[in-house]
């Protein structure tokens, strides 16, 4: 799946990352070529959103999600679609129905794939960032657009709809969503991801994906000023100031590590 755009700051790139669906539908609608479709025979708001030709004759429904997986939370059935169109997306397929992905989806999820044990031998690279982090105390995920794992991606975290459903409309205190505008919260519910982290390289993303499989780093929200601070901000109405941080476990298992990048 082509990478996500970003861009210096965490500022992200206008011409396809989008903050909502129909925004995602308009794009396509002038980009068929990308997902190798001819034409479009019927467009609506139902269950399939699209009926097209594509390049090799092929006559396919295509149900459009801005991600993926709310394919299966917006209950379609899978029998009506033969791809999802989506913009983000994590696996090939979601309910058994394939995927057609503008971006590669990075993802804190509440679903994770595989762990991976968290002794396990690590690489250079990643005992460098684990390291950084650990030193810190946390890092803030939009500030590493700013160094050398700059790039062209995003991190995103998903909420569970049963989460998504207790949010109230107002401000409260010790949770998450008390760092969340109105209008965070409700993109919030209707597309159950967060965006976390932008102008962030492949490697980057690969890197901490690796690190939170094995539980060596943690994810949480941070004030918004404590995130400008760092000298990042996103624009995008599903952003969430977070930052990452070191578990015990990351100095339990990795303490040599840890005291041999602090010295460089």
């Amino acid at each position: 799946m082509p990478a996500a755009k970003g861009g210096k700051g965490g500022r992200l790139r206008e011409a396809r990352v989008f903050t909502t669906e129909a925004e995602f539908r308009q794009w396509f609608e002038k980009n068929l070529s990308v997902f190798g479709v001819h034409k479009i025979v019927l467009s609506q708001e139902a269950c399939p959103d699209y009926v097209v030709i594509m390049e090799d004759n092929r006559v396919l429904k295509l149900e459009a999600e801005l991600f993926a997986s709310n394919f299966k939370y917006h209950g379609h059935d899978p029998k009506k679609a033969d791809y999802i169109l989506a913009c983000y997306a994590k696996t090939p397929t979601v309910e058994g129905v394939p995927v057609m992905a503008l971006h590669r989806l990075w993802c804190f999820d509440i679903e994770p794939t595989e762990s991976i044990p968290p002794e396990a031998v690590l690489s250079e690279e990643e005992a460098q960032l684990l390291s950084a982090i650990h030193s810190s105390g946390g890092i803030s995920v939009a500030a590493l657009s700013q160094g050398n794992l700059a790039g062209e991606g995003e991190l995103w975290t998903r909420v569970h709809p049963a989460r998504i459903a207790t949010i109230p409309r107002g401000r409260i205190v010790d949770s998450v969503v008390s760092v969340l505008s109105q209008s965070t919260k409700e993109w919030l519910r209707k597309y159950h991801h967060l965006l976390i982290g932008a102008g962030i390289s492949q490697k980057g993303c690969e890197l901490l994906e690796s690190l939170f499989r094995r539980n060596l780093i943690g994810y949480r929200p941070i004030e918004w000023l404590a995130a400008a601070y760092d000298g990042s901000i996103i624009d995008h109405p599903a952003w969430l100031p977070t930052e990452v941080y070191a578990t015990d476990d990351a100095w339990t298992h990795h303490e040599a590590d840890i005291m041999q990048h602090l010295l460089i």
